[in-house]
């Protein structure tokens, strides 16, 4: 009897029935008597034939029963590559095929392009696309395209190396408003490490810690759980940092900061990095339903005053502010403390509307015309910087 003893991984049809088979690791099975030889694992395909293979290499041995179905199919694809395709997809739906059922429809959709190497099913499921003329794996496509795979989503390096970053920034930020909550509780409990933990907080100068120093800031804006020099501290690091995250904190504080001195500080700050930004925020606040809130805006925008924003300050030299009361029985009227008045009927709200001249819009008007003063005409004002724009002092007239 001639026997050959084959070592290597390669998947067998089966031509009779079977005891036993083995899954080998990377893909496909062997079906026969199985031995156990040592080191090694032998499958009697049948009398002829003998494969051995490395324990190593076998997944795990599966009942011949388990596999009967597969059997008979796999028997009847012959060269048939459509068949192959088919039976590549049933492979893999419900429990068709026990273990590994990937490795089964693998070996089927390569048989199918093997024998039709158009077959577009077995093509796409093996993860090519026809491109030019040419199939094309679709990996080496998107690579030839500058993609790259991430999570099995294909894109642009630029992008992942973005994400890659905020991702990496957001754990430093959450370390740093660990850190930062640790040293501001020595701080404020006075232990004998206040000291200490104070000037180590002073000495802070990685951007990355704008979020958790903006954050302390802005907790500690309506309370008083830190004293007015530790919140100091937090002004000025936001005004070392001089990134977005910082600029944004120092905004919002020369505008909502109780603390005039803070907010002076902030506004002092943004004057040498951020001023841009300060003022496209102040100025649409010029136009707020809130007297208080127009004048806040002016003093802000004293610290950066534009003279080409002279008819925006202008505009909000005198406001009228619109208030709703509560609906009341029959006809109401309601007189200001400025002689405003508003009126309702019947179970209408009431409208209140009150007028205020701006004073500190006035003082910014001064502040880019100090030479000028029309108090709170606005028409007057309006005409100085229309003649004052249009104004020409040269000599229309050229020299022959």
């Amino acid at each position: 009897m001639l026997r050959r003893l084959i070592a290597g991984s390669m998947l067998l049809m089966p031509a009779a029935i079977y005891a036993d088979s083995i899954e080998i690791s990377g893909g496909g099975h062997l079906s026969g008597e199985i031995k156990s030889q040592g080191d090694f694992v032998v499958v009697e395909v049948d009398d002829e034939i003998q494969v051995a293979l490395p324990r190593s290499r076998v997944r795990r041995m599966v009942d011949s029963g388990e596999l009967a179905k597969y059997q008979e199919l796999a028997a009847k694809t012959g060269d048939d590559a459509e068949l192959n395709y088919k039976l590549a997809i049933w492979c893999v739906t419900g429990n068709n095929v026990p273990g590994r059922a990937q490795y089964y429809k693998r070996f089927h959709l390569q048989r199918a392009v093997e024998l039709d190497p158009d077959h577009p099913q077995a093509r796409a499921a093996l993860g090519f696309k026809k491109h030019e003329g040419k199939w094309i794996r679709s990996v080496d496509l998107m690579h030839d395209r500058g993609m790259i795979s991430v999570g099995g989503r294909w894109e642009l390096p630029e992008a992942v190396a973005l994400n890659e970053t905020a991702e990496a920034s957001e754990i430093e930020t959450k370390t740093w408003k660990r850190d930062v909550s640790r040293l501001v509780g020595i701080v404020t409990k006075g232990s004998s490490k206040a000291g200490e933990a104070m000037d180590t907080l002073r000495a802070i100068n990685d951007p990355m810690a704008a979020g958790a120093i903006a954050d302390q800031l802005l907790r500690s804006r309506n309370n008083r759980s830190q004293s007015s020099g530790l919140r100091r501290v937090w002004i000025d690091l936001l005004g070392r940092f001089k990134n977005r995250t910082s600029v944004q904190a120092l905004v919002r504080a020369g505008i909502e900061e109780p603390d005039a001195t803070l907010r002076e500080a902030a506004l002092k700050h943004l004057q040498e990095y951020g001023a841009s930004s300060a003022a496209a925020t102040y100025l649409p606040m010029l136009k707020a339903n809130d007297h208080d809130t127009v004048n806040r805006a002016a003093r802000a925008l004293s610290w950066f005053p534009d003279p080409e924003m002279a008819m925006e300050y202008v505009n909000a030299l005198v406001t009228t502010q619109t208030t709703t009361g509560p609906a009341g029985a029959g006809m109401n009227v309601g007189f200001g403390d400025n002689g405003a008045n508003g009126m309702s009927s019947g179970s209408q709200p009431i409208v209140n509307k009150s007028t205020s001249n701006n004073t500190a819009v006035l003082a910014l008007l001064k502040e880019i015309e100090p030479d000028a003063d029309f108090g709170y005409d606005e028409r007057a004002w309006q005409a100085y910087f229309a003649a004052k724009k249009t104004a020409f002092s040269g000599d229309l007239r050229r020299d022959r």
